[in-house]
């Protein structure tokens, strides 16, 4: 029912493409729509290069589209119209991410200065951790003017020498000595000032160990700890998680100091590796930004971080719209099918589906672009992490990268930017229908195996690993998400139409 709706809404806006072709004069208005489908069939995005080349061939033939133009001036947001109601309006219908004009994100950084977070900039460490803060600021667009520096603990405080001085300072802890009280880290606080203060044209950053302290622990029990935990995330992130998108990313540094484990206000030495974490929370059209506009792309590349380890992104349902083709030309296909006509490259629907005499099966493959996503590869590839739902059952029975070489000329049109290829398999397809391939939103392995309910022993082999009840507080953060989503959540959908 959903994909009849769409294709009634692609039909009426092809129709209204047309009187706007009509109106603006064929020939130069059909040359548009040809550059159009140059600069975003593909990636569904017009960056700022390709904006220029548009509005380069409009002035070029201002006489012929004077509807674009008032008083002499290129209406921008009128030809941003057309050219979504264009697209819309295609067959499968797109969404286009139409860059140009898009501010640079303020960004507001906050750092947590517990007595927790001062070794990992130890003078004994080996400077990963602040080689990796400054590593990713200085990868962010603009001077940085715009900026803003918080330290926080028990207190959120502006950090008073500003964001140049705070990037170039030898020892971040020690000049941030006395600002707060360290001995307690006040997270619902700083998750309130995370969600309610990051503006539709900034992002906030936070830097923090996430080892849940109040200041009254020593003597309880910690299940009573990390029920607090997980109920103060839940209740912080409940209003605002269909606007925005948080992603934590997993780091790995050294750790030269003194440790305050959960029952004690006296710290224990420990010279070794830690986990801390990196927190980015954006509108949901920023955290899309971070991937897409090339501008942001070398920040959002955590995996480079020196100390990197995991990442997981929060969201709700469809954050990302991948491109995706059924191949015709695969040495993984088995069975016979012909795409439905009018698909143009990209081929989604298929009839006549027949499955192989030999092998008794239907194998189909599935080109599929998982770049520009802030979700761990191994994520991305783990068939156990997508649910496919359809009459006939269908199975995912391999995710991999696609290698060139496997790819025919012919072929190439379809492949579009995909990245990986999905083989499908099925024992046959008795009647007409849709087929949903959905990538599963939950919290993923590496959560529960970062996470300790005891951190007292140093000395155990998994302390280097662990983090005091990580993944209570993230569940509180997981809890609030999936109340807005429609059933389990997920990043993305592929829809596809079998018919036999």
């Amino acid at each position: 029912m959903k994909m009849k709706t769409m294709r009634l809404k692609a039909t009426i806006l092809a129709l209204i493409g047309m009187v706007l072709i009509t109106a603006c004069g064929g020939g130069e208005k059909k040359e548009l729509n040809r550059l159009l489908l140059d600069v975003a069939d593909r990636d569904e995005v017009i960056d700022a290069q390709e904006w220029e080349q548009i509005v380069e061939y409009l002035d070029g033939q201002k006489a012929h589209f004077t509807d674009f133009y008032k008083d002499g001036q290129l209406d921008v947001d009128g030809v941003k119209e057309y050219i979504e109601d264009f697209f819309e309006g295609r067959r499968p219908p797109k969404k286009i991410d139409i860059q140009a004009g898009r501010r640079t994100l303020a960004v507001n950084f906050y750092l947590e200065r517990s007595g927790s977070m001062v070794p990992y900039d130890a003078a004994g460490g080996d400077g990963s951790f602040k080689a990796a803060i400054v590593g990713m600021l200085n990868k962010l667009p603009g001077t940085g003017d715009d900026n803003r520096i918080y330290v926080v603990n028990s207190e959120i405080n502006a950090y008073p020498k500003g964001y140049s001085q705070f990037i170039s300072d030898p020892n971040i802890f020690e000049s941030t000595k006395g600002i707060g009280d360290a001995s307690s880290t006040d997270f619902e606080a700083i998750f309130k000032q995370l969600l309610d203060k990051t503006g539709e044209d900034e992002l906030s950053i936070l830097v923090t160990d996430m080892i849940y302290s109040t200041k009254q622990m020593v003597g309880v029990n910690p299940q009573k700890v990390f029920s607090e935990a997980q109920g103060m995330t839940n209740a912080v992130f409940k209003s605002q998680v269909k606007e925005k998108g948080l992603l934590v990313v997993k780091m790995q540094g050294s750790y030269n100091g003194a440790y305050y484990v959960y029952n004690s206000t006296s710290g224990q030495q420990y010279n070794g590796r830690r986990p801390y974490y990196i927190v980015v929370v954006g509108s949901n059209r920023n955290m899309a930004r971070l991937t897409r506009d090339e501008s942001y792309v070398p920040f959002s590349r955590f995996s480079d971080l020196r100390g990197y380890e995991d990442m997981y992104l929060f969201g709700t349902d469809g954050v990302y719209k991948p491109y995706y083709s059924l191949l015709l030309d695969n040495e993984q296909i088995r069975g016979r099918f012909r795409p439905v006509h009018g698909q143009g490259d990209q081929i989604r629907d298929i009839e006549n589906v027949e499955v192989d005499r030999d092998a008794g099966d239907l194998r189909l493959a599935l080109a599929v672009d998982l770049s520009g996503m802030l979700i761990d590869e191994q994520y991305l590839t783990n068939v156990e992490n997508y649910r496919v739902e359809s009459d006939d059952p269908v199975v995912i029975k391999e995710i991999r990268p696609i290698a060139q070489k496997e790819v025919s000329p012919a072929e190439r049109k379809r492949l579009g930017k995909a990245t990986h290829l999905f083989v499908l398999e099925s024992e046959g397809i008795k009647h007409r229908q849709e087929v949903e391939i959905k990538l599963m939103n939950h919290l993923p392995a590496w959560v529960e195996a970062s996470s300790s309910d005891d951190d007292t022993n140093l000395t155990s082999s998994s302390f280097a690993q662990t983090t005091f009840g990580l993944k209570y507080l993230l569940q509180g953060i997981y809890d609030s998400y999936r109340k807005h989503s429609k059933g389990d959540p997920y990043y993305f959908e592929l829809e596809l139409e079998l018919k036999p």
